[in-house]
């Protein structure tokens, strides 16, 4: 008689969440790199809001693999697409699965997409983890109050990012909001998403022992109030508009144009090139923010943006950005 082959354990996941802008993919990265230096065999699922991936492109251009579903929010709209991924995903039997999940997410309906009966088996969400924009915290937690509050109640882990950029005044706000709503999670500055003085992501990739972290998702739970019909089109009110760039932009033009933007507009991210400029450069805009540093991908991707809000007017931002171009093209609005 045969013997019965030893079950496998459940593969570990680690879901990342937090607010559009809040640095998620770049605390993603610096964990990807430290595995790949260890020699790990991980998996990375990531959902992004729009139809054209950016953050996708820039994990892929510096070397790693990635599964992506776009054009929707992995809690609400995906949601059957997200377990077949997952499951497909947990195929390739790696060591850990990384989930970066949409800004908008709401934490409960992806851990009932995770928790399948038929992936039940294969995976387990080890951790859960959430991504503070110290500059934006408090507003958002006010103009977004159930989504801001159910990411930080159900996080394992509290990760304040841009930690570089955030005054004293902003980092103790957001201690008191975490304290206020899940005083069990332990919290971190990070910047650059490398947290100081834990170089191997002890912080993260040290186990959490279950019994006591499925008791305290089962206590918040049995705590948690369904959606009014405000907060649920809150969450869903948010819509994107993608744009491939036909042409070199004039730098000084698409500066202003980007810092002209309605406060309606909370994301907009891609790449671009500048007229009489060398190489690629990817644009970062939050709340207001803008950040545009060059990058070498390889693949290199195509020049395109992502405009992620509550209103978008189309025409307008397609001839505005038109205006940007070193000489005036028609843009493809996709």
């Amino acid at each position: 008689m045969d013997a019965q082959a030893p079950a496998l354990s459940p593969i570990p996941a680690v879901v990342i969440s937090g607010f559009l802008g809040s640095g998620k993919t770049t605390l993603l990265l610096a964990v990807l790199h430290h595995m790949r230096r260890l020699g790990r065999k991980v998996a990375v699922l990531m959902n992004e809001f729009g139809d054209i991936s950016i953050d996708g492109e820039i994990l892929r251009g510096e070397g790693f693999s990635v599964m992506e579903l776009s054009d929707g929010c992995i809690c609400c709209q995906i949601g059957e697409d997200f377990v077949q991924a997952f499951t497909e995903v947990a195929s390739r039997n790696p060591e850990m699965i990384f989930v970066e999940a949409t800004g908008l997410a709401d934490p409960v309906d992806l851990l009932d997409q995770a928790t399948a009966p038929h992936l039940m088996d294969r995976v387990t969400i080890a951790k859960m983890v959430t991504v503070a924009d110290p500059k934006n915290f408090t507003r958002l937690s006010k103009v977004l109050k159930a989504i801001v509050k159910r990411q930080t109640q159900f996080a394992d882990v509290v990760v304040i990012g841009k930690a570089d950029e955030a005054t004293p005044e902003q980092v103790a706000d957001i201690r008191r909001y975490i304290e206020a709503h899940n005083p069990h999670a332990p919290v971190y500055l990070a910047t650059h998403g490398q947290i100081p003085g834990d170089e191997d992501f002890r912080w993260l990739l040290a186990d959490v022992e279950p019994a006591e972290r499925e008791r305290r998702r089962a206590a918040m739970r049995a705590s948690l109030e369904a959606l009014s019909e405000d907060e649920y089109k809150a969450h869903t009110d948010f819509h994107s508009m993608s744009c491939r760039l036909l042409r070199p932009l004039v730098r000084d033009r698409f500066e202003r144009f980007m810092q002209s933007l309605p406060p309606d507009i909370a994301r907009a991210k891609g790449f671009v090139r500048f007229e009489g400029e060398e190489g690629l450069w990817v644009m970062m805009y939050v709340n207001g923010d803008l950040y545009i540093r060059p990058v070498a991908l390889s693949p290199s991707p195509e020049e395109h943006l992502v405009f992620i809000g509550a209103q978008l007017d189309h025409a307008r931002l397609a001839n505005d950005l038109a205006a940007c171009e070193a000489r005036r093209r028609a843009l493809a609005v996709l």
